[in-house]
């Protein structure tokens, strides 16, 4: 990996080893010799390290000669996302923030500092998250806020095709972890229930070579459960849907994982089962829609979905026109 001094304060360091002998070993006493042998810690190291978990809210019990993780607090550490991560590309690093204006933002200063592709940076909290469009993205305590480095080699229209793959990735992973059953409706939301739980955004410059650099902003609202009075009606999060919280770690983990397979998919130029994967888990297609473009509106229905060419719709002047995401208002 290119060396590089990283702009952003750093994360806070633990020892992931000892999390995961502990979470292993969850509710149960653990002799502190075995403790610290599967840690790679002994005596006093041990104690400082324990110590450290439990500054971050960690309920660990101790007995002369033993230890017992009690509770798990809900927070983002580095170390236990990349913890068993077998990703080629994407969470290649991880970086987490307390507080950031934008992870977006951060991660385009990483970028510009020669940070690897595939770096991620996740915060607890942004103060000026953003969507598509510009628009202003609710970002509390609670949620999975993250931003990805890539640099795709495929032709095809990056925006599109990674907003797809990230769509696909990220719905799967919410199924597959809260058991909700998650859709995508175009071009970059993800719902649950009809509300929108997920957004996506794909942003694309050019820095330091001719080659392009994208970074992918993705917003879960996870276990958030209050919301702006503007967006109470369409909003949800996957705790308000499931009754419970969901550890956002274990769903970042989850979402770096099936999206580098689809990622690897798209760099080898196998477009096309991202986008069967995509319609099989659309909540557009076959929809009558208004899509608002340039000032005019356009109303038909969706009858296809193209990777490249992006939403086929059949007007109701009775021809099929394609409209791509990062152009595209569905106003209905």
């Amino acid at each position: 990996m290119k060396s590089y001094r990283n702009p952003i304060a750093g994360p806070t360091r633990m020892n992931a080893r000892l999390l995961a002998a502990l979470k292993a070993g969850a509710g149960q006493w653990i002799m502190a010799r075995d403790l610290g042998r599967g840690a790679g810690l002994a005596g006093l190291r041990l104690r400082r390290d324990v110590q450290r978990l439990r500054d971050l809210g960690f309920v660990i019990d101790e007995e002369p000669a033993r230890f017992r993780l009690a509770h798990a607090p809900d927070v983002l550490l580095a170390e236990e996302i990349r913890g068993g991560l077998d990703t080629r590309v994407i969470g290649r690093e991880v970086i987490v923030c307390e507080r950031v204006e934008s992870t977006n933002d951060a991660a385009w200063e990483l970028a510009r500092w020669g940070a690897a592709e595939g770096t991620a940076v996740l915060a607890e909290e942004q103060t000026r998250g953003r969507g598509r469009m510009g628009r202003a993205w609710h970002s509390p305590r609670g949620g999975l806020w993250m931003s990805i480095i890539l640099n795709p080699a495929t032709a095809a229209d990056r925006a599109t095709v990674l907003t797809m793959a990230a769509s696909v990735a990220v719905a799967k992973a919410i199924r597959e972890l809260a058991g909700c059953h998650a859709t995508i409706r175009w071009p970059n939301d993800i719902l649950v229930g009809g509300l929108k739980v997920a957004g996506l955004m794909v942003e694309t410059h050019t820095i330091n070579s001719p080659r392009e650099t994208s970074v992918l902003g993705i917003g879960v609202d996870v276990n958030c459960t209050q919301f702006p009075e503007e967006i109470r009606t369409v909003a949800t999060s996957l705790a308000l849907q499931t009754g419970r919280d969901v550890r956002r770690a274990d769903l970042a983990r989850l979402v770096f994982r099936l999206l580098d397979e689809r990622y690897l998919q798209l760099c080898r130029g196998e477009i096309a089962p991202v986008g069967e994967e995509w319609m099989a888990m659309s909540s557009t297609l076959g929809q009558r829609i208004t899509i608002l473009q340039n000032g005019r509106t356009y109303t038909g229905e969706v009858v296809d979905i193209d990777p490249e060419a992006g939403l086929m719709v059949r007007l109701d002047r009775g021809f099929v026109r394609a409209f791509k995401n990062e152009h595209v208002t569905v106003v209905k």
